[in-house]
């Protein structure tokens, strides 16, 4: 391909770096996810409220 039918093309091109693999296993931010899973154990979700439409 060329640049002009990449330029007209609706395909985004993409490019994955194989480097951050390394990282699939690594648990980052570990210390935000307890404490996330802290506060939802104890306070849980919150309620959902729905909008009743009325017909006529």
């Amino acid at each position: 391909m060329n640049i002009k039918q990449l330029n007209k093309s609706k395909v985004p091109i993409v490019c994955i770096d194989n480097s951050l693999e390394k990282f699939v296993s690594l648990p980052l931010f570990q210390d935000k996810v307890d404490k996330a899973n802290e506060i939802l154990r104890t306070v849980g979700l919150p309620k959902q409220h729905t909008i009743k439409k009325h017909l006529r």
